[in-house]
């Protein structure tokens, strides 16, 4: 093997490593830590977006805040709380 071959094998594998790191990095996906409430302060209501998905069946089940929640309960929650807010109180 010449120095040439083997400059260019090492080379070949350092831009293969560093774009693997690179498209690792850009993969990552936005999640909320357990530390961030899956609750609005305002009202109280769970937004899906920030709760964790247990089981995807039907209806779907997810946990909120160490509470575990059907899709339907969730739609019903988040009409009741547009209700609540279009009425004023």
């Amino acid at each position: 093997m010449t120095r040439a071959s083997l400059k260019a094998g090492l080379s070949a594998t350092a831009l293969a490593a560093a774009m693997t790191a690179l498209c690792a990095g850009c993969a990552g996906v936005s999640m909320p830590t357990m530390l961030s409430p899956a609750t609005t302060a305002e009202s109280g209501t769970p937004h899906v977006q920030k709760c964790g998905v247990v089981s995807i069946s039907s209806p779907s089940k997810y946990v909120c805040d160490g509470k575990v929640y059907t899709t339907f309960q969730l739609a019903k929650l988040r009409a009741d709380e547009i209700k609540k807010y279009e009425s004023g109180k």
